[in-house]
């Protein structure tokens, strides 16, 4: 799953500028029009096939060092064909890395290329480089998004890496100026890739033209020590939201040549620390262990550095290497505004193989948010459809899986963790709370939705209720989840209690899916409600609105959270709120404006659905009917149209249950269809013998 945070290292050490290269060319003793994959063995071609259309050619009308350079240049929102390799003649993943590139990017046009981390190319992606047409540069992986800055646009311009491998320290300069220090996932190079590319996805034209000049690099070995725990990574294991609690994860490194079996790590944090003392496991030369150190630290919004280091290996104090023994690390917490909670809407489906990406963004979302970010997962055909739901949220995306923050653009749910950092730091207009009540003999759930407001709004601002399940389960085919990613060619798709979709079948079960944070009802439709406020309202102004919702059987009010949201008139969600049903009902039902089965309610005037389905023969069977007739006629079919029974209900404005018999049916498929005054909808139910 991708998610680009910012991150940036405080260095505990110095290391040294670039110095003399093992490998480095400025193309000066080439001809133009030369092929730099033919003339020059280092240098081959993505599909390694020198010469042809991916080779870059030695150029003349731009050049740092007189009088060549090579020339890149594409005009397709994909890029290449171009694809020019430089390789490194190693994986080097220890010792010191060094390396520099000059550029010259023309104005109004980008570039784009990469580090490899294994000699076999297309295999790991150590860091990409874009270069975006506004002069802005990304230096970024597939989680992490490691530096951004400008670069100078029509004239030339150097690069410098300098990449302790040890302590995982990748240093970067632009024109001799520092301008990040991170460290990386991959944390290995083998090759440099470059490739004419403008990326759309980070703002790019899709129009590219650059130069290369004076390209080198070099490599230091390290001689491995007896005994060296190296301090590896360090993070935290969630987004840091202040005023969360949250664990550092740290990583070591063995770069000794003995076994480590024990070590001590002290953690500093906003002046306190954490000690771990890890005994017991086996780190053999050159493997990692990451670990989590418990019980972690609240985030401050104040507090930006946190450290650790190794202060015993194998039973000793130290070890023979104290240069990499200590990290740290600073970050830029997110300090949510009060009372603020962002809403994400996930389209999925059971169908859609490619939507276990949703529901591991839903996953983290929960863990990492803690309520201050609140998911819907709204299913498209399958059993767990809510149909006005599904029919709103199909005119703001483009496919699936989507996702939208507050109904913002529509994303891939990978992508929502960026744009809820920055919603939630933003003062909502009012805040909201939610109240219920709830009747147990006609299984209604009454919700009280209180707006209090801070700043002014007027009658364009509307309101809405959803109602999400966590837990859900069931046995027909529907339930089963489609999933691309199983085997692992799609790459791993990991959920936050370890379980990995690459590990699971391709067509996952029904009997093995849970699914969380599912739809089960949106009051009174996805636009809202249009006549919930005055034409002006002012600071510290409430507003109580009341919305009622019939539990349908299966349903597990324990299991159930109640949504409120408050819509902007440009259909946007300025706040929400979120609550578990008992939270509510310990809140108490506030009367207020009723909106469900109002005659100006919004959203679709006709809704049914029957439940359970499939039902058992001789078990009683429920349809939820919304309408606005005043009559209505069920007619009950098989399936070659012989009518089984036909009865007539008197209807109210609103929802209606009406209760089905299935004593005659033999298991089979029926129909069932219900015609009021203006309307008529056919459904299919299944019976099943016991």
């Amino acid at each position: 799953m991708k998610r680009l945070f910012f991150l940036s290292l405080l260095l505990v050490f110095s290391v040294s500028s670039i110095a003399q290269y093992q490998y480095f060319q400025n193309f000066d003793t080439l001809s133009y029009g030369d092929y730099i994959g033919v003339e020059d063995p280092h240098w081959t071609t993505w599909s390694n096939n020198p010469g042809s259309v991916e080779d870059a050619r030695v150029d003349t009308v731009q050049s740092f060092s007189p009088n060549n350079s090579i020339y890149f240049m594409s005009t397709s929102t994909n890029g290449g064909p171009q694809d020019a390799v430089l390789e490194f003649g190693n994986e080097y993943n220890t010792g010191l890395f060094e390396f520099e590139i000059t550029l010259f990017i023309t104005p109004g046009k980008g570039a784009y290329m990469n580090f490899q981390a294994e000699t076999t190319i297309g295999n790991t992606w150590a860091l990409d480089f874009n270069f975006i047409q506004d002069s802005t540069m990304y230096l970024n992986d597939q989680n992490y998004l490691y530096v951004m800055s400008q670069y100078p646009v029509g004239q030339w311009f150097r690069l410098q890496f300098n990449i302790d491998l040890n302590a995982n320290i990748w240093k970067v300069y632009l024109d001799s100026v520092l301008i990040g220090t991170f460290q990386n996932d991959a944390n290995q190079i083998a090759s440099l890739d470059i490739f004419p590319l403008c990326q759309s996805s980070f703002g790019g034209n899709g129009q590219s033209e650059f130069w290369v000049d004076d390209i080198g690099f070099t490599h230091t070995p390290y001689n491995l020590p007896p005994e060296n725990a190296a301090l590896y990574n360090l993070g935290w294991k969630q987004a840091t939201i202040s005023g969360l609690d949250n664990v550092p994860v740290v990583e070591i490194r063995n770069l000794g040549t003995a076994t480590i079996t024990d070590f001590d790590v002290v953690v500093d944090y906003n002046g306190m620390q954490l000690t771990k003392s890890v005994t017991g496991v086996t780190i053999p030369s050159l493997a990692t262990y990451a670990f989590e150190v418990d019980p972690g630290f609240t985030i401050n919004a104040s507090a930006t550095t946190i450290a650790a280091s190794v202060v015993a290996v194998n039973g000793t104090p130290g070890d023979d290497d104290s240069s990499d023994d200590s990290k740290s690390i600073n970050f830029i917490p997110v300090v949510p505004a009060p009372g603020k909670v962002v809403i994400v809407e996930e389209a999925t489906g059971t169908w859609c193989g490619w939507c276990p990406r949703g529901a591991v963004a839903m996953e983290f979302l929960a863990r990492d948010y803690q309520g201050l970010a609140q998911g819907i997962a709204v299913h498209n055909n399958d059993p767990m459809t809510v149909k006005p739901y599904d029919d709103g949220l199909n005119t703001i995306i483009s496919g699936y899986p989507s996702a939208t923050v507050n109904r913002e653009a529509d994303i891939d749910p990978s992508a929502i963790f960026a744009p809820i950092n920055e919603r939630i730091t933003e003062p909502p207009t009012a805040w909201l709370s939610n109240g219920a009540s709830y009747d147990a003999a006609t299984d209604t759930l009454q919700v009280s939705l209180k707006t209090k407001f801070d700043a002014a709004a007027n009658s364009s601002w509307k309101v809405a209720c959803v109602l999400i399940e966590d837990g859900v389960t069931g046995t027909a085919a529907g339930y089963g989840q489609a999933n691309y990613y199983s085997g692992g060619s799609n790459g791993d798709l990991v959920m936050p209690d370890g379980t990995n979709w690459a590990n699971l079948p391709s067509t996952v079960p029904a009997s093995q899916m849970v699914f969380n944070d599912v739809a089960r009802a949106i009051s009174p439709g996805f636009t809202g409600y249009g006549a919930a406020f005055p034409a002006t309202v002012n600071p510290n102004d409430s507003f109580v609105f009341n919305f009622s919702f019939a539990v349908e059987p299966g349903w597990d009010t324990a299991n159930m959270h109640i949504v409120g949201m408050l819509i902007k008139p440009n259909g946007r969600i300025d706040n929400g709120s979120s609550s578990s049903v008992s939270e509510a009902l310990e809140n108490g039902f506030e009367p207020g404006l009723q909106i469900v089965g109002m005659e100006s309610l919004a959203g679709p005037d006709f809704y049914m659905k029957v439940f359970p389905n499939p039902a058992v023969r001789n078990e009683i069977v429920a349809l939820n009917l919304y309408t606005t007739d005043k009559k209505a006629e069920v007619i009950i079919r098989d399936i070659n149209g012989k009518v089984i029974s036909i009865n007539s209900y008197t209807t109210a404005k609103g929802n209606n249950k009406l209760l089905l018999e299935t004593t005659r049916m033999v298991a089979g498929t029926y129909l069932v269809q219900v015609i009021t005054e203006n309307k008529s909808e056919t459904h299919r139910l299944i019976v099943v013998g016991r």
